[in-house]
């Protein structure tokens, strides 16, 4: 095949990403909690952590969304027992989702593993040894761009 044609496909698909992007995306799902919320360990905890602990998962997954403009992404992530927003660049390169933040030397990675009208599914890749996690990160488009 031709090496020209091949990077084509490449830039295509890249580009595609990069607009299906584009919008407001909540948070609805967490694997990662999910799997907490129904380990072992978690049931041995007494009542009051089990609550606390499924507050803050809510509170994080209600609260967390992505704002994809141009080149820019507004977000929030969770410091401080709150929900902070955050101002970054962003882009695509084939199936990888590169987050850097405007406010410190941070780049964070995702693999899209789905990416349709209305859901994004992203894994986040570790920035220590490039481990991509099996657990789904799961966000729906806010169509009517209204934040809560």
């Amino acid at each position: 095949m031709n090496k020209l044609y091949i990077v084509f496909l490449l830039l295509f698909f890249s580009l595609k990403h990069e607009e299906d992007l584009h919008g407001h995306w909540r948070m609805t799902r967490n694997q990662t909690f999910e799997n907490i919320l129904t380990s072992k360990n978690f049931q041995m905890n007494d009542q009051e952590q089990q609550i606390k602990l499924a507050e803050t998962f809510s509170k994080i997954i209600d609260g967390y969304f992505y704002e994809f403009k141009k080149d820019t992404v507004i977000f929030t992530d969770f410091k401080d027992s709150e929900i902070i927003q955050l101002k970054g660049k962003w882009w695509v390169d084939k199936d990888t989702l590169y987050i850097g933040r405007f406010d410190k030397i941070s780049v964070q990675k995702y693999l899209i593993s789905k990416l349709e009208e209305d859901v994004l599914q992203l894994r986040i890749i570790m920035p220590s040894d490039g481990y991509v996690s099996k657990n789904i990160i799961e966000f729906k488009r806010n169509n009517n761009n209204n934040r809560r």
